[in-house]
């Protein structure tokens, strides 16, 4: 061996280990990237017609909200709460200014003052005036006279009386109280605002109300719906899992090209009482089947095609923890409807599809579940 040849293989010798511990590294990062688990929306094979679950997007409301308003015209000069206070019946939200009524109420007053000595002077006269009929000194004219002046200075009395007392209100009628126990949601006017009567102040929502939730749902499923069917809702903002509820409400006319409106009622609980207006939620129903109808059906984007077949991947579990094997069925499609499309064979209800990647999966790939849709 020569004294190159020599170096050349001293270099080998001490380059081998190097690169046999690189090979080791890239052979455990590619070991690692096939161990990584893809995540795979899925969705569950049905028979038409028959009962399932479905769930919608909501959002949440006030079972009672109510616009207050005063029920006469005149300027703000209190408003005693905020967006959030919580109030109780009979206190005090907002007040007008109440001179101009107050002048009324002191006119009203004076003028039952009058109504009543004119009323006082009618009796007394009326009083003589019969004496004297007894006593045959005044005419049959002379006492029917006395009697209407007196009967007149009653109804003015009366009058003068009831004026006052509608004076009264409207002095009353600038404040404007709660009505039931609740919070405030809205707060429409501020101080030295002008307002008219009816026009909305406060908003309060009724404490005593459970929470409702409005859902819109498709027509394809609006017939298996009805008051008093359970339903679960789920508040992603609260973070507490699924509060039980039932439906109160089925619309009978659609909004539209939307669906159908749906009401349903959050049942008493803690979480409850924390839905605020607004908050978006998912509802889960349980639909009822139709009779007489039949066929496997699923989401028209589980099926896939290419140059040889229609094709869908079932999702086999094979343990805990949401993990199954991609499995490759060739299928033969029927009808597309409204609630999925038709399946003719390949798939059997109650199984699982993916419906999202289906040209990136492989037969026999390990995919988490990741949601249903």
């Amino acid at each position: 061996m020569t004294e190159r040849e020599g170096r050349r293989a001293a270099w080998l010798a001490a380059a081998f280990p190097l690169i046999a511990g690189l090979a080791a590294g890239c052979g455990e990062e590619e070991g690692a990237a096939q161990a990584e688990i893809r995540p795979v929306r899925y969705a569950q094979a049905f028979v038409a017609g028959a009962g399932r679950a479905r769930t919608f997007p909501g959002i949440a409301r006030a079972a009672s909200e109510q616009d207050l308003a005063f029920r006469v015209a005149g300027t703000v000069t209190a408003v005693e709460v905020d967006v959030g206070s919580v109030v109780r019946r009979g206190q005090v939200l907002a007040r007008l200014d109440t001179g101009d009524f107050e002048l009324r109420r002191q006119q009203a007053e004076a003028g039952v003052a009058q109504a009543r000595a004119q009323a006082r002077n009618a009796a007394a006269g009326y009083e003589r005036v019969v004496a004297l009929y007894e006593r045959g000194n005044a005419s049959m004219s002379d006492l029917d006279a006395a009697r209407a002046s007196y009967e007149s200075a009653k109804a003015s009395e009366a009058s003068s009386a009831t004026a006052l007392r509608l004076a009264e209100q409207q002095v009353a009628y600038t404040r404007l109280p709660a009505p039931v126990d609740g919070s405030v949601s809205r707060v429409a006017v501020d101080v030295n605002e002008a307002v008219g009567a009816g026009q909305t102040v406060v908003v309060v929502i009724d404490a005593a109300g459970s929470p409702e939730v409005q859902v819109t749902v498709p027509e394809a499923f609006i017939g298996g719906l009805r008051a008093g069917r359970p339903a679960r809702v789920v508040f992603d903002a609260l973070g507490d899992g699924s509060l039980g509820a039932s439906v109160t409400e089925v619309g009978t006319a659609a909004l539209g090209a939307g669906g159908f409106p749906v009401i349903v009622r959050l049942e008493e609980s803690a979480a409850g009482a924390r839905v605020r207006p607004g908050m978006a939620a998912e509802i889960t129903f349980s639909i009822e089947g139709r009779p007489g109808t039949a066929g496997v059906l699923v989401p028209p984007q589980a099926v896939g095609q290419d140059q040889r077949d229609r094709f869908v991947y079932v999702l086999v579990q094979s343990g805990t923890g949401g993990i199954a094997t991609a499995e490759r069925r060739t299928v033969e499609t029927g009808a597309l409807a409204p609630e999925g499309l038709e399946i003719l064979e390949g798939v059997a209800e109650g199984e699982y599809v993916a419906t999202a990647g289906l040209r990136t999966l492989a037969p026999g790939q390990q995919v988490r579940l990741l949601e249903a849709r």
